[in-house]
């Protein structure tokens, strides 16, 4: 069939263009989920398989959680240990560091146990621990224990390093002496009790 605004009369090959019709079918579009059937399964079997991780996970944290309240556990006696552990390591951290000493505070050795030499013996003890200023003197009265005294505070630390090394107990603080630290010697370095010799000076 001839357009009506077409210019041209008709011919034969509009007449031909009019007895031609359509032929063939056409095929209807796939479903969206026949298209995507593959996709579909493998998100559904990876969502379940991940459902099934996380329950087999559950139980066995549940199992583990069991196991730590067991006092006869291997958990429960590791947690114990460590514990004790730290209970030991509080109470050394709260233990009182030793005295440190300074050797060079001058420090005087007093004879008060009535032995010939016995300044002079720990002098040379001293000295040869470290201690750089070490001078003797004699008591003019015997005494039956030893003792480390020290005058100022700030001393006191060195005091007591020097008394735990001769065995002298606990310093004492006096203005008795006139040294910043002083040893009275009753009896010989490694000795517990003092000789029957006397002398005048160590």
């Amino acid at each position: 069939m001839a357009d009506s605004q077409y210019p041209y009369p008709p011919d034969r090959f509009d007449d031909e263009a009019d007895a031609v019709s359509f032929h063939g079918a056409h095929r209807a579009e796939l479903p969206f989920w026949r298209e995507n059937l593959l996709y579909i399964i493998i998100i559904g079997a990876a969502a379940v398989l991940l459902i099934v991780l996380l329950f087999f996970i559950g139980s066995m944290g549940g199992g583990g959680d069991d196991r730590a309240e067991d006092p006869t556990s291997a958990a429960a006696s590791e947690e114990a240990a460590g514990e004790e552990s730290a209970e030991e390591g509080e109470g050394e951290a709260s233990e009182e560091p030793a005295p440190e000493a300074d050797k060079s505070t001058p420090v005087l050795v007093v004879n008060a146990g009535a032995i010939n030499g016995l300044a002079g013996t720990w002098s040379d003890e001293l000295e040869g621990e470290g201690w750089e200023d070490v001078s003797v003197t004699t008591a003019d009265n015997a005494q039956q224990e030893p003792v480390v005294f020290y005058r100022a505070e700030e001393d006191a630390g060195t005091a007591q390093a020097l008394a735990e090394l001769v065995g002298a107990g606990e310093a004492r603080q006096s203005d008795e002496y006139d040294a910043a630290v002083t040893f009275v010697a009753v009896n010989e370095p490694g000795e517990d009790t003092g000789g029957e010799d006397s002398g005048d000076e160590g």
